[in-house]
């Protein structure tokens, strides 16, 4: 998924089903043409953590609240 504020802003998500909280390669390779300024995993488990120095695991409650 791929989120465009009106600033021009982009945020690439990937959704996971499982605690596996993984990117996978499209998601590599999508983020690296696009160039996002956040780079998020949202999977079902509750706590936040970091996977690369860009990437960010984060719940669905939590990208809500990033939302807003």
């Amino acid at each position: 998924m791929l989120l465009s504020w009106p600033n021009g802003e982009l945020w690439a998500i990937e959704v996971k089903r499982s605690l596996a909280a993984r990117a996978e390669k499209g998601f590599y390779v999508a983020c690296s043409g696009l160039n996002p300024s956040r780079k998020f995993i949202v999977y079902p488990g509750t706590k936040c953590y970091r996977i690369t120095s860009d990437i960010e695991v984060i719940s669905p409650s939590v990208l809500v609240s990033a939302v807003r």
